[in-house]
């Protein structure tokens, strides 16, 4: 039976909703009390699990928040405190024109994207009653699925000039802006609860867009969220690369960052532009995660959990790197906002409903497959039951339509490059380009479910609820609470069973990267909003003040120190890229200033070469290694005419990166790759050196 989610009517503050023995005794708010008291203890003296120990053991968020305030702890002056550090990477206030263009170039794309999606939002008839913020929101995430698309299919064909781009997006805004005649659109008054709301989430917004705006450091982003784009810039074309099987994945993120490096014709920092716009999901989600628990419960709920989620660190974290799941939540919340209005508003048709919430599972999916899980088959379920419920195909039909028309182009593009919708998914029912039985078996011992003991379990069920580095405990202590609402009960129980889904396929069915559990946050705020408003009493409103302050200051910390992202918030964009590249390797860094301008770089070992000005062949640990397909049952001198005939000139091998992978925890690598065959090839005359970079990496050049 499907959720019949209604909003209720919302209680005066004279007349709270009756709670049984909760409203007539001041002893169970006792307990609570104890019991939220108790749980942000465990919170703040749990050690981190990520953080390195130090010499005076392992860091906890309790002891990085007594770092924060000078003189609380004996020797910490204010620059020595976290505080005082803040600061100071806030006050390079010279350096912000720097970003002026970047700011121009997200503005630009996003104006762009809001014009078409509140075109899609007005044929959905969904523009009304829904607020101005939330309408904006799902503008904003409806447009960018449908500009990825343009993109993707543009660029198959070949990129326009840098000035055409500019043209159309120009023109898509203005339209946009003409159709949707936003300063029509009824207006409410921002009062208390919104404006405190505002105030809280203000500076976590604030150092988030800033961050983004950083040079990238992670390795993923490096390797292919940003890499992909950059090449595709550079060929002026999107194409099949064999040598990163990761950019056979959906891509409608990373089309963000080439719209970006077309704009600013420039891949670096357009890449800062792209990063910018990913940045803005996490907003869009905070807004319509409020218009969702404001349906479900009361306007205080909807504020509490747009607080919850905008001032947890994986938010921050996920805006200020260029990971895809900060978008992926984005989608989350979009579903279950629009999910939430078709039952609360019946007037609505069943039709465009679901085709519009099939085009936001397609986004969804668009940004990973395994989207596939918490987005693609719950409310494909939903569907079906709303099928039962009218006697009617149309929702299923209407949702499975909207979901194929962004998916379709990215599954025909596989199928055009490899012959297999999903690769490098599913190779055993359609095969794939360049994919073996033996690469089959690394991806799968790669990214395959793993062990299930209780153990496991219990762990990683902790993980989710508050051990993890960037987490926040305002989810734990809130949420469970909804059922203590009669108001709420129905729809904290349907969110519940959502969540435990979502949990239990993370766990069951995947290999349990943290990243992967986070499309739980939008539901979670929205169970969490509900239940800090669980009741109306000045004791409970005191608590949940003091719940608020203690898990807002300690996110705030948190994502204030280098732990949650790069923070140097208003650092020289110039320095910072030219310095980053050394911060993050070194030896790279230094043959990529150091070589000659015409030089050709085989990279053997290494796939994070996003910061390179050089042009680089390279290959990731799940593609056929390079070097190997270039010598492997070739003399030394074939050997040498493929180099050659390829214009390479140096060869570099990360020996430590090689390690790493062939550790029984790494992803495994080619045993073809040996110094004793480069010794050998070295006397054979085909490459002169090794010169040493660093003590585990090697610079070889072609003879």
């Amino acid at each position: 039976m499907t959720p019949h989610v209604s909003r209720p009517p919302t209680p005066s503050p004279t007349n709270p909703p009756s709670l049984g023995l909760l409203g007539r005794s001041g002893w169970p708010l006792i307990l609570l009390a104890v019991a939220q008291a108790a749980w942000l203890v465990w919170f703040l003296m749990e050690p981190l699990p990520n953080v390195p120990p130090t010499p005076g053991g392992r860091v906890n968020r309790g002891l990085l928040a007594l770092s924060a305030i000078p003189g609380l702890v004996p020797g910490i002056t204010l620059q020595d405190s976290l505080l005082g550090k803040a600061l100071g990477e806030l006050s390079g206030f010279q350096n912000l024109p720097q970003r002026l263009p970047i700011v121009a170039t997200a503005a630009l794309i996003a104006l762009a994207a809001m014009g078409i999606g509140d075109w899609l939002l007005r044929k959905a008839r969904m523009e009304s009653n829904c607020g101005v913020a939330a309408r904006l929101a799902a503008d904003y995430l409806l447009g960018t699925v449908v500009l990825g698309l343009a993109t993707l299919i543009v660029g198959r064909i070949g990129l326009p000039n840098p000035w055409v781009v500019r043209a159309a997006l120009l023109a898509t805004a203005a339209a946009g802006v003409y159709a949707a005649k936003p300063w029509r659109w009824p207006r409410g008054r921002l009062d208390g609860n919104a404006a405190i709301a505002l105030a809280i989430v203000a500076p976590f917004a604030v150092l988030m867009l800033l961050g983004s705006m950083l040079p990238a450091i992670d390795f993923d982003v490096l390797e292919y969220h940003i890499q992909a784009p950059k090449e595709y810039h550079q060929a002026r074309q999107i194409m099949f690369l064999p040598h990163n099987v990761y950019t056979n994945m959906p891509f409608g993120v990373e089309m963000l960052h080439l719209l970006g490096m077309e704009v600013m014709a420039d891949w670096w920092w357009g890449a800062l532009a792209g990063q910018l716009l990913v940045a803005l999901f996490g907003l869009a989600a905070g807004v319509l995660i409020a218009s969702t628990a404001a349906r479900l419960g009361s306007w205080k709920a909807g504020c509490v959990a747009a607080v919850v989620y905008l001032t947890t660190p994986w938010v921050y974290r996920l805006g200020v790197i260029a990971y895809v799941e900060g978008p992926l939540c984005g989608f989350q919340a979009a579903l279950l906002w629009a999910y939430v209005r078709g039952r609360t508003e019946p007037d609505h048709a069943p039709a465009r409903l679901w085709a519009l919430i099939g085009f936001l599972a397609g986004g969804a999916t668009a940004c990973k497959y395994t989207a596939i899980l918490p987005s693609v088959l719950p409310f494909g379920v939903l569907s079906l039951v709303e099928c039962w419920r009218g006697r009617s195909l149309r929702p299923t039909l209407a949702y499975v339509l909207g979901w194929a028309v962004v998916m379709t182009p990215w599954l025909a593009k596989n199928v055009i490059d490899t012959g297999n919708p999903v690769y490098p998914l599913a190779y055993g029912i359609f095969g794939g380009r360049d994919w073996t039985p033996e690469r089959e078996i690394q991806w799968a011992n790669a990214h395959g479910p793993r062990p299930i003991t209780a153990y496991f379990f219990r762990y990683h069920l902790i993980e989710v609820l508050g051990r993890s580095d960037w987490q926040s405990p305002l989810y734990a202590a809130f949420a469970p609470l909804a059922f203590l609402n009669p108001r709420t009960r129905r729809a904290a129980g349907w969110l519940g069973v959502y969540l435990a889904w979502m949990f239990l396929s993370w766990w069951v069915l995947t290999h349990r990267l943290d990243r992967f559990w986070l499309p739980m946050l939008p539901a979670f705020a929205v169970m969490a909003g509900l239940g800090a408003d669980w009741s109306r009493s000045l004791a409970w409103r005191a608590i949940r003040a003091g719940v608020l302050a203690v898990g807002v200051g300690t996110n705030l910390v948190y994502s204030s120190t280098a732990l949650a992202g790069l923070n140097e918030w208003t650092g020289d964009l110039e320095f910072l890229r030219s310095d980053m590249p050394r911060r993050l390797n070194a030896p790279l860094a230094t043959i990529d200033v150091n070589l000659p301008a015409d030089a050709r770089i085989l990279l053997v070992g290494q796939a994070a070469v996003f910061h390179l000005r050089h042009p680089v062949l390279y290959n990731t640990v799940f593609n056929p290694e390079i070097i190997e397909t270039l010598a492997a049952g070739r003399s030394p001198e074939e050997f040498h005419e493929a180099l050659r005939e390829r214009g390479i000139t140096h060869v570099y091998v990360d020996w430590k990166e090689i390690g790493r992978h062939r550790d029984p925890a790494g992803y495994g690598f080619t045993d073809f790759v040996t110094p004793e065959r480069f010794a050998a090839w070295t006397a054979a005359g085909v490459l002169s050196g090794p010169t040493a970079i660093a003590m585990e990496q090697d610079l070889y050049e072609v003879r």
